[in-house]
């Protein structure tokens, strides 16, 4: 947070990306990482992808966005003042460096390859407020490495197991929705470590549930199993309402938020991916678990067919005996 704002363009922005290569050479001087430059609106942006493990040809991404929003549009006071962005960007980032240093001391005991993705470009859309950055859309950094992940990896040999966004995961109160675009059963088995590991009020058993337009579903629509640990941000929620505006600040942090998240995704990866662990739990989650099975559903697609042109076809019977006797009573008129 000391860097300041992390605008796209600024010059905050590129100290925070030098920040995180900083953090991760601390870790590994050799550790893998690679920018990903990109225009957008005019704009110099950058991407930052650091590998851990890449003996491994199956790759787990963990994913944030670490840009804050260039105004408070939210903000009953300040409303063209920049949000510090603590929650809403910072958050995500800090536990993404902090899974990078827990899991290098046990990439020998792993079998996956770990991607760490930090997104520029999220939080400048149109939030009904107004615009972050004028006509800025949402997500346009997580959007354009989508379109170039070919880029970063061998496709005949490497494959995408799942990809975890955490976005606002440090804010007081915690408590994380059922995000509607999520792939569930990868949703639900996080819910499930989350709540076996105590976090029960941030993983709560009938969480709210929406749709949300987040940097997770590029990945969902390249076809990775992905998924948004996210808070209900709207309406000013009395949880925490300090969504887009200047108070999203290090007085509404709490670490033991910043630390249910960490440890939950920290077991997610030992569960699925120690070694030698008999763990079993809703891999390869292509599909979601409350989708129809592919057979029930094209049965029930034939079947409405099916039932489709019968009623059709009577219909148009009935029609026509209709007309029919119109035809006989016209004539016997005349």
């Amino acid at each position: 947070m000391s860097i300041g704002y992390r605008i796209p363009g600024s010059q905050e922005r590129v100290n925070c990306a030098n920040y995180f290569v900083s953090k991760f050479q601390e870790i590994d001087i050799n550790f893998t990482y690679f920018l990903h430059n990109f225009t957008a609106y005019s704009t110099e942006c950058q991407n930052l992808l650091f590998k851990l493990n890449e003996n491994w040809t199956n790759i787990v991404i963990l994913g944030a966005h670490y840009d804050s929003r260039a105004k408070a549009t939210k903000d009953d006071y300040n409303p063209d003042d920049p949000v510090p962005g603590a929650n809403d960007g910072a958050s995500g980032s800090a536990v993404l460096i902090e899974l990078a240093r827990v899991l290098y001391d046990k990439k020998d005991d792993l079998k996956c390859q770990i991607w760490f993705i930090f997104f520029d470009a999220e939080d400048q859309g149109n939030d009904g407020k107004g615009y972050g950055m004028p006509d800025w859309d949402w997500c346009v950094g997580s959007n354009t490495f989508v379109q170039v992940i070919h880029n970063y990896y061998n496709s005949s040999k490497e494959s995408f197991e799942c990809m975890i966004l955490l976005d606002m995961v440090g804010g007081d109160n915690l408590k994380f929705i059922n995000e509607l675009h999520s792939i569930s059963s990868l949703l639900n088995e996080l819910f499930q470590i989350g709540r076996q590991l105590g976090y029960t009020n941030e993983f709560p058993a009938n969480p709210i549930s929406a749709y949300i337009t987040d940097d997770h579903l590029a990945f969902v629509n390249y076809g990775i199993p992905s998924v948004d640990l996210i808070i209900s941000f709207w309406n000013k929620n009395p949880d925490w309402p300090y969504h887009h505006t200047t108070e999203d600040n290090l007085d509404h942090i709490d670490t033991q938020s910043l630390k249910a998240t960490g440890d939950t995704i920290e077991q997610f990866i030992l569960n699925n991916y120690l070694k030698n662990s008999t763990y079993q739990g809703n891999s390869p989650w292509y599909e979601d678990i409350n989708a129809l099975p592919t057979g029930v559903l094209s049965n029930i697609i034939i079947s409405v067919a099916i039932i489709g042109s019968a009623i059709a076809i009577i219909i148009f019977y009935a029609i026509h005996q209709i007309n029919l006797k119109k035809t006989k009573e016209i004539n016997q008129t005349f």
